[in-house]
């Protein structure tokens, strides 16, 4: 074989290695939602860490667009059209679009994200779930099908008795966190509650008239995974370098807010636009109520609450179901 030839070999043999890399997506598209929360998508977004870990991968230059919605059910809908590839999700929107997509995309949880209380912040004469009259609003992120608004319905059921988990439901407004703590500062006369996360929670804790009523740790009984990073099993397989790429950069992104949380702070006030101050921000970081962390914590008692009081067409049974293998619990 003349050298020549050899080269050329050698050559073709580069750009097909290559190609193979290539295989898998070029551009990533994942979704998060508004709040402290999400501060591990903020630093990966802010030090490039999925880039990072898909070029350790060979898969050479992957561009990432980060997104942000108002709550999982928008996010459901851009993973089934294909809009994103990874989003973060509450436990009632992961076990929707579950169940919507079994035995096709079949969309589950490839880890946890954080867990987190959510507080029902109320103002007034609202001192129990049954002083709300008619009028009176609770703002959640999404009517009916967000974390905040399953969390009530099972304080409902707990304040009025087995089978009126849907007692509030008639009062519950959509609203993304932003717009609602402004209405609760700013004493909106039809705003009287909303079902929140932090920071939202805290800051509108500072304003005179209003308080917690309820949180999630008090219905739940414990610490409650408040959101999970989920995807479609197509993309899983079709993009295995990606997808772990993905799961390693949130790994590492983790890290830095439990390790460095001066750091943390700082990235997290710099992409959310956030007005707080900085010592703030590394407070809650430092807080041991609030969680940051890919395990996730058993969801049981909220799985079988959903599938009493909703209409699955696929049988669930426990937290297991809805995660990809590598998923882990904080019983593993």
């Amino acid at each position: 074989m003349s050298k020549a030839l050899l080269v050329a070999l050698i050559a073709a043999l580069q750009i097909a290695v290559t190609s193979l890399a290539r295989a898998e997506l070029t551009t990533l598209h994942a979704a998060k939602q508004f709040g402290l929360g999400y501060i591990q998508y903020m630093i990966m977004e802010d030090q490039k860490l999925v880039e990072k870990h898909a070029k350790a991968a060979g898969l050479g230059d992957v561009t990432v667009e980060w997104n942000t919605f108002r709550s999982s059910d928008v996010m459901n809908d851009a993973l089934i059209s294909g809009a994103v590839e990874f989003v973060s999700l509450g436990v009632p929107g992961l076990i929707t679009i579950w169940d919507r997509t079994k035995g096709n995309l079949g969309v589950m949880a490839a880890a946890g994200l954080n867990a987190l209380p959510l507080a029902l912040m109320v103002r007034g004469d609202i001192k129990s779930l049954k002083d709300f009259g008619p009028n009176q609003k609770i703002a959640l992120p999404a009517a009916k099908v967000s974390n905040q608004a399953i969390l009530l319905q099972m304080a409902a059921e707990k304040e009025f008795g087995l089978g009126n988990h849907g007692k509030l439901d008639s009062n519950t407004v959509s609203m993304a966190h932003p717009d609602a703590t402004i209405a609760m500062i700013g004493g909106n006369q039809d705003i009287v509650a909303n079902f929140s996360s932090i920071p939202f929670q805290g800051r509108q804790g500072k304003t005179p008239g209003v308080r917690r009523l309820t949180s999630s740790t008090e219905i739940i009984g414990g610490p409650f995974t408040f959101n999970v990073i989920a995807t479609t099993s197509k993309f899983r397989a079709e993009n295995p370098k990606l997808y772990k790429a993905f799961l390693d950069a949130l790994g590492e992104a983790t890290n830095l807010v439990n390790s460095d949380k001066r750091t943390a702070a700082e990235i997290y006030l710099k992409i959310s636009k956030d007005k707080s101050a900085p010592e703030e921000i590394v407070a809650l970081l430092a807080d041991p109520e609030n969680q940051f962390t890919t395990k996730i914590a058993p969801i049981d008692n909220f799985i079988q609450f959903m599938v009493r009081t909703g209409n699955f067409k696929n049988k669930l049974q426990t937290t297991e179901d809805l995660l990809f293998p590598e998923a882990k619990t904080s019983g593993k």
